[in-house]
């Protein structure tokens, strides 16, 4: 096989963006990183304070694609119920509850000490 093109690469990458953006969890993950991200640009955070909020939109999205991409890979291995693709996957959302867990309560000390700058 052939070695594709860098822009080959970035076509195929946000081609596998534009499929998870059919994952209703993803696209609420979206709605919530524009809100953060938003809210950090109208409270005026610190520059540091921004790159937090940004980076961990980034690393909840990531996440999410990642668990998004295992689900469907699972649901190719095999199309019946079978107790080891449930745990594998409910591993995989378990992850990105602890990315997103970690997200808000450091966002919500962030917005906090915004909010209470105000």
């Amino acid at each position: 096989m052939a070695k594709q093109t860098l822009a080959r690469s970035f076509f195929n990458a946000f081609r596998g963006i534009k499929h998870t953006l059919r994952d209703r969890n993803f696209v609420i993950t979206i709605m919530a990183g524009i809100g953060a991200v938003s809210l950090s640009l109208a409270l005026g955070l610190e520059r540091g304070e921004k790159i937090i909020i940004l980076m961990l939109t980034a690393f909840v999205l990531a996440a999410e694609a990642m668990n998004t991409a295992c689900e469907r890979m699972l649901d190719i291995v095999t199309t019946q119920h079978h107790p080891e693709v449930a745990r594998i996957k409910d591993i995989f959302a378990g992850a990105v509850l602890i990315y997103s867990v970690a997200a808000f309560i450091i966002g919500f000390w962030i917005f906090g000490n915004a909010f209470m700058r105000l």
